[in-house]
């Protein structure tokens, strides 16, 4: 489980997140929605302890597959190779030619993928991770109708392990269907929940 209480976030004197309070289980879907500057990435930040809160409580898994809005992979290492670094370390027993295939990702250096192969790579990254919970900020940015059916398949999966995931999204249509406990942030200072739809 994950839980913030009374949680806030100051950068200098301003306020950026006030009394945040959320409660995260397992097996459950969780989307952040907002406009840019509303906090949302601070909040996931602060979960995944990339940053520190400025006061409350905090209570997080021990282990967090995070894939923030912005990252860089390493540019001249071909994606098998990086892949097969990655189920070694991951210790995962499955051919990375089947990554490969699922996500249709070509092989080739890192620094030559499209945009959109760049972030699927990213996401296949995250999601191979054998954690219970996953955080994912804006993974939709840059994807084409047949990663967006990639991605939504890869969460069904983990919702099905009674696994952890955390959506930043500006649109969440996507994963209406898995019925997810929406958290909508306004103006940095508000937070509001909203039941299940």
């Amino acid at each position: 489980m994950i839980e913030l209480k009374y949680v806030q976030k100051k950068y200098g004197k301003n306020l950026c997140l006030k009394d945040i309070n959320i409660e995260i289980k397992k097996g459950g879907l969780y989307v952040f929605s907002g406009t840019n500057g509303s906090g949302k990435t601070t909040v996931l930040n602060i979960i995944c302890r990339v940053i520190y809160k400025s006061s409350g409580e905090l209570l997080t898994e021990p282990y967090i597959s995070y894939l923030p809005d912005h990252f860089s992979l390493p540019k001249l290492i071909k994606v098998k190779e990086y892949l097969k670094l990655l189920a070694k370390m991951y210790r995962r027993k499955e051919n990375v030619n089947d990554w490969l295939k699922q996500y249709q990702i070509p092989n080739k250096r890192i620094g030559q993928l499209s945009k959109g192969n760049y972030q699927k790579l990213g996401i296949l990254q995250i999601l191979k991770n054998p954690v219970d919970c996953f955080v994912l900020d804006e993974p939709l940015d840059g994807l084409d109708e047949f990663a967006k059916h990639i991605l939504k398949e890869e969460v069904a999966k983990l919702l099905k392990e009674e696994k952890m995931v955390i959506l930043s999204l500006h649109n969440r249509t996507l994963f209406q269907e898995f019925k997810p406990t929406i958290f909508d942030m306004k103006e940095g200072n508000c937070f509001e929940k909203r039941k299940k739809v």
